[in-house]
């Protein structure tokens, strides 16, 4: 698969925090996350990617063009770039507004107006074009945002935490439109906080603790598996269950008596037979079925395994 950006003994380093090295690439056509707890070093690794850190160690590269190169500016082209803007001073309508971004970004005026029509209407914002963006709810902002990440139709997109300030049917909606983007052949970086609304449409990971990375590649690579906690009703023998779920490579996690639960890992849906087929064998009554989140826990117990 073809590499469109690239990390070349990435380093970062301030008073009392280096970030990297970080040596990676991300792959033309696929979504790649870039995952780390708070202050790991995402937005300092994203903002050097975007050309507005131009001091670092080491290299950066997008498709073959260096970020210390005298015209890395001109790779901004390509890039859609969404972060979250308040626009609280912004007393200019949304449409005037978009229409002057749309100039500045070179896009003529006649399309100009089909873009921002196409994408007020997608991001359901049109009826409200003519008000000033201060006056919009801060979903209806971060909407505003994502209009200026799609707008110029990028090659590149980057995300930093889109879903914020906007509830399930919108988050979804933007799924559904990486997905879409994906499939035009278009590359996808994000970064969440919420990885279990996206962890489906992930094919890569970069994953960063404490300023150093510990993981990149692909999903299967990193083997993040689904977890449920299975609630029954009658007491069971633990060490039994545990035992059979393991003869089928099936990984189980923490016990609680109290609860009468047992986690585990779940790879496919012929494994989720087998494990009613045990209830049922053994005339244990299944209380309840919850699937857990993935998190950033999960990932470094995956990592843990991985080793």
């Amino acid at each position: 698969m073809e590499e469109i950006i690239k990390f070349d003994n990435y380093i970062k380093k301030y008073k009392k925090k280096v970030i990297g090295p970080l040596n990676c690439s991300i792959k033309k056509a696929r979504i790649t996350a870039l995952l780390g707890s708070s202050g790991s070093g995402k937005t300092v690794i994203l903002n050097s990617l975007l050309g507005i850190i131009k001091e670092f160690k080491g290299n950066i590269e997008i498709e073959n063009i260096s970020r210390k190169a005298g015209k890395y500016y001109l790779e901004n082209k390509n890039i859609g770039y969404y972060t979250q803007m308040d626009f609280s001073l912004y007393v200019v309508s949304a449409y005037k507004f978009l229409l002057d971004i749309c100039i500045m970004m070179g896009i003529s005026k006649k399309e100009s107006i089909i873009k921002i029509e196409y994408w007020m209407k997608y991001f359901d914002i049109w009826e409200s074009k003519d008000k000033s963006i201060k006056s919009f709810s801060w979903g209806m902002k971060n909407r505003m945002n994502l209009i200026l990440c799609f707008i110029k139709d990028p090659e590149i997109i980057i995300l930093d935490e889109p879903g914020a300030n906007l509830d399930s049917y919108w988050r979804n909606k933007i799924k559904i439109l990486l997905v879409e983007a994906k499939k035009a052949g278009k590359t996808v970086v994000i970064t969440v906080h919420n990885i279990d609304e996206i962890a489906d449409i992930i094919d890569d990971f970069v994953i960063i603790d404490d300023g150093k990375n510990i993981f990149n590649g692909s999903t299967q690579e990193l083997n993040v598996y689904s977890k449920y906690k299975i609630y029954i009703n009658e007491k069971f023998s633990e060490k039994d269950f545990r035992s059979f779920l393991g003869d089928l490579n099936i990984k189980t996690f923490k016990y609680d008596i109290d609860e009468n639960s047992l986690v585990v890992a779940i790879e496919n849906f012929k494994q989720i037979n087998y494990l009613f087929l045990y209830l049922i064998k053994n005339n244990l009554p299944l209380k309840n079925l919850v699937k857990l989140p993935i998190n950033m826990e999960s990932i470094y117990k995956a990592l843990e395994v991985n080793e």
